[in-house]
């Protein structure tokens, strides 16, 4: 990296999630769904949605379990996360943590 490139700040967790939110809403528009499954999926994105006001970091996993039985269900459907897992068994950086 440059030492001129001027950094990008880290997105937080809650436009990150929002962000993998659009791509969920975006892959259920798919035509390889059927109608029905797709109500079906559609509920539990919106239980998704409904947690997060909770706990950002627990719908933001089961987002992403979403995503792999969406790309199970219609392959090429879904794009790959930004970032991997996180590897702390909270699911939470305790790095960053104050």
């Amino acid at each position: 990296m440059s030492p001129d490139a001027p950094l990008r700040p880290r997105p937080s967790r809650y436009a990150a999630f929002a962000a993998r939110l659009k791509d969920v809403h975006k892959a259920l528009g798919d035509p390889r769904i059927p109608a029905q499954r797709r109500a079906e999926l559609t509920k539990r994105v919106l239980a998704i949605t409904a947690l997060s006001r909770h706990d950002v970091t627990v719908a933001a996993h089961r987002l992403e379990e979403f995503f792999c039985e969406l790309a199970i269900l219609a392959p090429g459907v879904v794009s790959t996360p930004v970032s991997g897992p996180a590897d702390t068994p909270s699911g939470k950086n305790t790095a960053t943590q104050g």
